[in-house]
């Protein structure tokens, strides 16, 4: 997010930045508590997301099978008893994404990008793919008064394993998923499905956007059953957690 200046005295404190300083600067100029539109309009604001369904696989690998010598976490043996160091990488993401969707690893890595962005809420100028980061990084750079600089964009996931990307890895991964597990998993980050466009594996446009996609057909059942949840369950969003209105 720029457009910061010395008006706006933004420093590095934590992961997030001072953001308490936009609203006391605010609230100055103001002469009274701002609202988070008021407190943020001088910025231009930018997030960045990301196909849910590869965004998962790159958290797999990322901070699970980099980090450790077998690839497996302790919440993946309920569902598959008998992993073991030597289980393929496709078994080992199998019982990761099993245990992911049931709750039993919890990473803020692996939740649904709708909620963690607060996209419903935050007033966001711009919110770039990941997959087309390259092109959609000029229009923030117009913005800023940044274009004399070069940006990386996105970048291929090499990693330890043989320079194979995670897209690459993708389609056989997930082809041993029985058709549940990918219910589950689609389930899983509906909203970031439903809400930011993008589309599912077996979609000709996968892994980016596609607005044309048609909504009922591929998530009807999914929207049903979390709005049957819902129902069941006020104030939930079917997993006992506060439900924010999409």
């Amino acid at each position: 997010s720029s457009g910061i200046n010395a008006e706006w005295p933004l420093r590095p404190g934590g992961s997030y930045g001072k953001v308490d300083e936009l609203f006391k600067v605010a609230e100055k100029k103001l002469g009274r508590p701002p609202t988070l539109k008021e407190a943020t309009e001088d910025l231009f604001k930018v997030t960045v997301v990301r196909n849910p369904v590869t965004k998962l696989l790159s958290g797999y690998r990322d901070k699970v099978e980099r980090v450790s010598a077998t690839g497996i976490r302790p919440g993946m043996f309920k569902f598959n008893p008998d992993l073991n160091v030597n289980s393929t990488k496709a078994e080992k993401y199998k019982a990761f994404v099993q245990a992911v969707t049931a709750g039993k690893l919890r990473n803020h890595h692996f939740t649904p990008q709708w909620h963690k962005m607060k996209i419903c809420d935050f007033p966001y100028d711009a919110i770039l793919q990941t997959e087309t980061a390259n092109e959609q990084i000029k229009v923030v750079q117009e913005h800023t008064n940044t274009s004399q600089y070069i940006f990386p964009g996105s970048r291929a996931e090499t990693g330890r394993d043989e320079g194979i990307s995670t897209l690459q890895r993708t389609r056989g991964y997930y082809s041993l998923f029985e058709p549940e597990l990918m219910d589950k998993l689609y389930n899983y980050f509906l909203w970031d499905f439903v809400l930011m466009g993008y589309s599912k594996l077996d979609n000709p446009n996968f892994p980016h956007l596609d607005f044309d996609q048609d909504i009922k057909k591929e998530f009807g059942h999914l929207l049903k059953n979390h709005i049957d949840m819902v129902t069941a369950n006020p104030g939930t969003d079917g997993t006992n957690k506060p439900t924010a209105k999409p």
